[in-house]
């Protein structure tokens, strides 16, 4: 099993693709902070602070998650169906659960590399601009190393979801659309279903897709701190379990 994540670990930093959406997201997390900048020095607004920035658009780092997740799915493990790398690896004799499992635990590597990228890259750029500042008063102490925390927690929960999504549809194209339509449309069509039956409110409420809004509060209740912990954990086993299923099914050609 070590072997196996090693090699998925060494396949991953040797990715294009990965290395693709690393610069992409963070060269649009670059421009991204300037466009403030500039708008505000321009009116005469006030600049923001690093502190002030990571606070305001931590929420907006959500979609890079999103995107991230569904674009490497589809890039680092669905296109090894099309050019025969999964057909090979599935017939090496190991097993096909610990196979999904080391795809699984690369994949989220390079997945929460990504999700740290804009916090980390734009702060930097808005504190070397205008300084870091400190955190607004009410803002809990711990506030930048628990967001980063449960950045990290909630995208291993969504490349688990990705990961499930590469073994039932095996194509790069239909994984990366289908991944980015369902992380899109996930919140309306929980939301809207919520409306006419409860239990999907319920669903939606105690889902990763809704707690991951709760990530950028300024505090967060102690009573509030289990279900954002539990609730990815979760996730990564339930999706996890049924891709393995899924890929153990499979018959890869």
């Amino acid at each position: 099993m070590y072997n196996l994540i090693r090699s998925e670990l060494f396949k991953l930093r040797k990715d294009r693709s990965f290395r693709v959406l690393l610069l992409v997201t963070a060269v649009l997390s670059l421009a991204y902070p300037l466009l403030y900048y500039f708008d505000n020095k321009s009116s005469g607004d006030p600049q923001f602070t690093g502190a002030e920035f990571l606070l305001k658009f931590m929420a907006s780092n959500g979609y890079v998650i999103k995107f991230g997740v569904a674009a490497l799915a589809g890039f680092f493990i669905a296109s090894e169906y099309a050019t025969g790398v999964m057909k090979t690896i599935a017939s090496s004799g190991n097993d096909r659960g610990r196979l999904f499992t080391a795809k699984l635990i690369g994949f989220s590597v390079g997945a929460m590399v990504i999700s740290l990228v804009f916090p980390v890259v734009s702060t930097t750029e808005v504190s070397l601009l205008s300084g870091f500042g400190h955190l607004p008063e009410g803002v809990d102490a711990f506030f930048i190393p628990r967001a980063l925390g449960l950045t990290l927690l909630y995208t291993a929960g969504y490349a688990a979801i990705g990961a499930l999504f590469t073994a039932v549809f095996t194509e790069s194209g239909k994984t990366i659309g289908f991944s980015m339509i369902f992380f899109l449309m996930i919140d309306t069509i929980l939301g809207g279903l919520g409306k006419y039956i409860p239990f999907f409110t319920t669903v939606y409420d105690y889902s990763i897709f809704k707690l991951m809004g709760d990530i950028s509060k300024p505090s967060i209740g102690s009573g509030d701190l289990p279900a954002l912990l539990l609730v990815p954990l979760l996730t990564i086993v339930a999706a996890g379990l049924l891709g393995i299923l899924v890929f153990r099914r499979k018959e890869i050609k």
